[in-house]
């Protein structure tokens, strides 16, 4: 059975959104104007639906950055003063929003709900965007699918972030973790399981960009693949390694071979003792278990593995320990 593909555009349904939310909000503001500090952080003016509501909102950040007063007197001058109050609905409308409130208690609720009604309006839009690039033909496939990449992953950094932590935890994890430094238990970086480079280092950081240089056939992929497990089996953080030189299972028998500690030609030509094939197969076993990824695409485009890490990345929960690339002079910096 043949799938057919459906470009129906929804144009034609009401985007998701609550006004009953957003009017208990805003009508709690009103009647408490310290409900505005529980949701300043939370809520932006463009997660209202309705452009009044967005409106009021922003008159009642205004007066709270001056430090004034949100209540239904300072809000309805705040607007009329710049000729707002009238586009909102007028007066009428300020009194109509802490009619239809009981109070406040609740609001940390309401802005959660209409934080995720904006989530999913933001959604569609870039939905929307990212369909219009796939009718752009003039434009190389994969630059589309990393924009497309990118506006999925601008929604998802329009959430939330973390609020405010208190100082006496922070304290606490950080005395501890000071101690088990000092105790030379716990590097700042990521520890690559070599000692001596772990001290000049203090560990990998992130956002570093490291170069391993050395003449040919030195160990230069071995060394890296070690230190790729090792980040995997020590911090269980995903590995992913680009190599634009070796296939994928020239560089697993790599891995193999130094897990099991023989020659990797003998794995490679099968010359495998009897007394081998056991510690073979814990090292199979063992490895198997490590969130390590390979692609072997040659001649792979920044962009192109950009976008592989991203995704990469989103499967995994978010988090990446490292990224591999054997060798960079072999990448292609185009599209």
């Amino acid at each position: 059975m043949v799938q057919e593909l459906n470009f129906q555009t929804y144009s034609d349904r009401l985007p998701p959104q609550n006004i009953d939310a957003e009017e208990a909000i805003l009508g709690g503001i009103l009647l408490d104007p310290e409900a505005i500090s529980r949701v300043a952080d939370l809520l932006r003016p463009e997660a209202f639906y309705l452009s009044a509501h967005q409106e009021i909102y922003r008159a009642m950040l205004a007066l709270q950055n001056q430090g004034l007063p949100t209540d239904l007197m300072s809000v309805s001058t705040w607007l009329r003063d710049r000729d707002f109050l009238e586009r909102v609905g007028g007066q009428s409308k300020l009194i109509q929003l802490i009619d239809h409130t009981v109070s406040a208690v609740n609001i940390d609720q309401y802005a959660s709900l209409v934080m995720d009604k904006y989530m999913r309006r933001k959604l569609i839009q870039a939905g929307g965007e990212i369909a219009q690039l796939g009718y752009d033909t003039s434009r190389d496939l994969e630059q589309i699918l990393d924009h497309s990449e990118q506006k999925v992953f601008g929604v998802t950094q329009d959430r939330p972030q973390n609020g405010l932590a208190a100082t006496a935890d922070i304290l606490t994890h950080t005395f501890s973790d000071i101690e088990s430094r000092s105790l030379g238990m716990v590097l700042p970086g990521l520890s690559c399981g070599y000692y001596d480079l772990d001290a000049m280092t203090q560990g990998f950081q992130r956002s570093d960009l490291i170069i391993v240089a050395g003449r040919p056939s030195m160990g230069k992929t071995s060394f890296t693949m070690n230190i790729a497990r090792n980040i995997a089996a020590f911090h269980k953080l995903p590995v992913a390694i680009f190599s634009l030189e070796m296939s994928k299972e020239q560089l697993v028998q790599r891995l193999l071979a130094s897990e099991v500690r023989i020659e990797s030609g003998r794995l490679r030509s099968g010359r495998v003792s009897q007394q081998e094939w056991e510690p073979l197969g814990h090292a199979i076993s063992a490895l198997s278990q490590l969130p390590i990824f390979i692609d072997d695409t040659p001649n792979i485009s920044v962009t192109e593995m950009r976008s592989k890490a991203r995704r990469l990345q989103a499967e995994q929960g978010g988090a990446l320990g490292l990224i591999l690339l054997d060798y960079l002079q072999l990448m292609y910096g185009g599209y």
